[in-house]
């Protein structure tokens, strides 16, 4: 089992949060690259409001990766 580390949430507005903290879009790969420091077995679970921005998730995604966090999930609500 691979240790969660950082959830990241991204709303409509385009705001990023990580672990409840609100982040500069260009902070984001730093703010992973510490925690996977921390937590080499972490993982990163994205969280997209629906009304987000397809590109700012690809961009988190992108920047999970490059990181080098290779785990990372998108979280969804379920559709009624």
């Amino acid at each position: 089992m691979v240790a969660e580390y950082a959830c990241l949430a991204i709303t409509d507005t385009g705001q990023i949060w990580i672990n409840k903290r609100q982040v500069d879009p260009r902070a984001v790969r730093a703010n992973i690259e510490r925690m996977h420091a921390e937590n080499p077995q972490g993982s990163v679970v994205i969280r997209a409001d629906k009304n987000s921005k397809s590109g700012l998730v690809v961009q988190v995604m992108d920047a999970a990766r490059l990181a080098g966090v290779y785990e990372v999930s998108i979280a969804a609500d379920e559709v009624d």
